[in-house]
C-alpha cells in the first residue's frame, strides 16, 4: 500500500507539473496582447492637434500659456495689444488674425484648414459659423460658458487643456488660479458701491455685474453700482446715469490702450466732475489684463490691486 501510494503522489505530482507548465503557456500567449491596448486607453493624452483657430481672446492666451502658440492658426487681433494680451511676443508669428469676432465669416477659418477650432458663446457666433464648420466636419469645441467668473476660468482652462493634450499643464495653470482667486477670503466691512467703466467702440462702457471685472470687485470687497442702475448688459452710459449712482469709487478699465482719453468727456462732464469719487480723486485706473479673464494669473495681481484700493474706500 505503501508503494502504491507514492506511485501514485508521483503521478499526481507529475500530473500538476504539467498543468502548470500548461496554465503558464496560456498565461504567456495571453498576457502579452494585453499590452497593446493599454497605450490606447481612455484615460490616454490626447495628441496636440496640429493647427488650432482661436476663436476668442481667452481661448488663445490660455494656449499660449499652455506653450501651443505654434498651433495656432488664427486668433483675435486685440491679444497683441499688450493692455489685453501677456504673450505678444509669442503670437507675433500667428498665420491669420481677426479683428472683431462676430464680423468673422465660417469660410476665412475653414481656408486655414484647422483641425481643431475653439469657440465662446458670444455674439451667436456658435449658431452661425459654429453650424457651418460642423457640416464641413471640422472638430469645434464649445466652451460651455462665457469666461464671466472666475470659475468658469478655470473650467475652460481645464477643458482646453484635456482637448489639446496638454492636461498636465493645464491642471497647474488652474491649480494656481484656483488659489489666487475663487479660495481668497472676502474683505470684512462694509462694501463700498463702485462704479466699472471700461473704454471700448470709442466710448466709455459700463461694466455690468455679471462680468468678469465685477466679479472680481466683489472678491475685493466692493460692490458693483450697475445692479442699481438696473443695467444688465455691458454697454454706453451717460453721464446722467453716472451722477445717479453716485458710486464711493470709479475703475476705469483701459481695454485698448487709450488711457483716459475716451473717458475723458464723460468725467468732465460738469455734474460727473462734482461727484466726491472725481472731486476726493477715488478713481483706480488698470489694464484689461488686470482684470479681464484673457489675463489669466495676472488677474491675481489684478485682484490685489482692486483689494487696496477698495480698503482705502472704507
Amino acid at each position: 500500500m505503501t508503494t502504491m501510494n507514492r506511485a501514485a503522489k508521483l503521478v499526481a505530482a507529475a500530473a500538476a507539473s504539467a498543468l502548470m507548465l500548461t496554465l503558464a503557456a496560456c498565461s504567456t500567449s495571453t498576457e502579452a496582447p494585453k499590452e497593446q491596448p493599454e497605450a490606447t486607453t481612455e484615460t490616454a493624452e490626447k495628441a496636440t492637434p496640429e493647427r488650432i483657430a482661436a476663436l476668442s481672446y481667452e481661448a488663445t492666451e490660455v494656449l499660449a500659456e499652455l506653450g501651443l502658440e505654434d498651433h495656432i492658426v488664427m486668433m483675435p487681433e486685440a491679444v497683441r495689444n499688450p493692455v489685453l494680451g501677456g504673450h505678444i511676443e509669442q503670437l507675433a508669428n500667428v498665420e491669420s488674425t481677426y479683428a472683431v469676432e462676430k464680423e468673422l465669416d465660417a469660410e476665412t477659418v475653414i481656408d486655414l484648414s484647422p483641425d481643431l477650432v475653439i469657440m465662446t458663446p458670444r455674439h451667436g457666433a456658435e449658431d452661425t459659423i459654429g453650424t457651418v464648420l460642423e457640416h464641413a466636419g471640422i472638430e469645434t469645441l464649445l466652451t460651455p460658458n462665457t469666461w464671466s467668473t472666475p470659475e468658469d476660468l478655470i473650467e475652460n482652462v481645464e477643458l482646453i487643456g484635456a482637448e489639446v493634450g496638454a492636461s498636465d499643464k493645464a491642471a497647474e495653470l488652474s491649480s494656481t488660479l484656483r488659489e489666487g482667486l475663487t479660495e481668497r477670503a472676502k474683505a470684512d466691512g462694509d462694501a463700498p458701491r463702485v462704479l466699472l467703466l471700461s473704454n471700448q467702440a470709442g466710448r466709455p462702457f459700463i461694466t455690468a455685474a455679471n462680468a468678469f471685472p465685477s466679479h472680481l470687485l466683489g472678491l475685493a470687497g466692493a460692490t458693483n453700482v450697475s445692479a442699481e442702475l438696473g443695467i444688465e448688459t455691458t454697454g454706453p452710459i451717460q453721464a446722467e446715469q453716472v451722477v445717479e449712482a453716485n458710486p464711493d469709487g470709479i475703475v476705469l478699465i483701459d481695454m485698448n490702450g487709450s488711457g483716459d482719453r475716451l473717458f475723458s468727456e464723460l468725467l468732465g462732464n460738469d455734474a460727473v466732475n462734482g461727484l466726491d469719487a472725481i472731486a476726493q480723486d477715488r478713481v483706480l485706473r488698470v489694464e484689461g489684463s488686470d482684470v479681464q479673464a484673457l489675463g489669466l494669473t495676472t488677474t491675481i495681481h489684478g485682484l490685489d490691486t482692486l483689494a487696496s484700493w477698495v480698503e482705502s474706500l472704507r
